[in-house]
């Protein structure tokens, strides 16, 4: 193997894992643009190193059959690092499922089918991205009605719409008002229930709160 063909099977790993990373990282996701690069590279390379061990030795196809496993196996334990569960709720499985393709992705540069690398980033993405989009139009939706007494604190608010806007989720309306030495801020939303347990799990990280009702 020419080292040109080398940095060019690097360099699409790069570009490549690249795109599949700056459709994580504009989805505000844990494993973003560097990380894909990483993996994608790290597979790429993987490959072009066996390739260099094995070559002229019989049983090499067995033998870059196995370690390929070996890599996707790797980076089963890394994919799990990014599954969170909360309150019974499973997070992060795409984005597991993502990096086990992207590790996937480099495992293909890296053997040489180019095109195939090509054309498999293009449909990562658009599942990524298009179905992301579709998703919500068919997931059933709820109403959901909170009740938050804080701290009295003139930031309170602007955490909670700022989560809210993190999370794609629009108030149908809302109110905030004094009572004693808390403040009662009460607002309704529409999502599916996914999405409102991910904006209920960020809102609990606020220490302003001290009591959340859902209705």
């Amino acid at each position: 193997m020419q080292t040109a063909e080398v940095i060019l099977k690097l360099l699409l790993a790069t570009a490549l894992g690249g795109l599949i990373g700056l459709e994580r990282e504009s989805s505000k996701k844990p494993a973003g643009f560097r990380t894909n690069i990483l993996i994608c590279l790290g597979s790429t390379m993987m490959m072009i190193l066996s390739g260099f061990l094995l070559k002229g030795k019989q049983e090499s196809m067995g033998d870059l059959t196995r370690i390929a496993a070996g890599v996707i196996t790797g980076i089963g334990f890394m994919g799990a690092g990014t599954i969170i569960q909360s309150k019974g709720m499973i997070i992060g499985l795409t984005t597991a499922a993502g990096l086990w393709a992207v590790a996937v992705l480099g495992l293909v540069i890296g053997s040489g089918y180019y095109l195939y690398a090509v054309i498999f980033t293009v449909i990562i993405i658009l599942t990524l991205f298009l179905l992301e989009k579709v998703e919500p139009g068919h997931l059933k939706k709820e109403v959901y009605h909170y009740r938050v007494t804080s701290d009295p604190s003139k930031k309170i608010l602007l955490d909670i719409k700022k989560i809210a806007l993190h999370e794609g989720i629009k108030f149908k309306e809302i109110s905030h008002k004094k009572e004693g030495p808390f403040s009662i801020i009460s607002f309704a939303f529409e999502a599916s229930f996914e999405k409102e347990q991910s904006f209920y799990n960020s809102l609990t990280d606020l220490k302003e709160i001290t009591e959340l009702k859902i209705d």
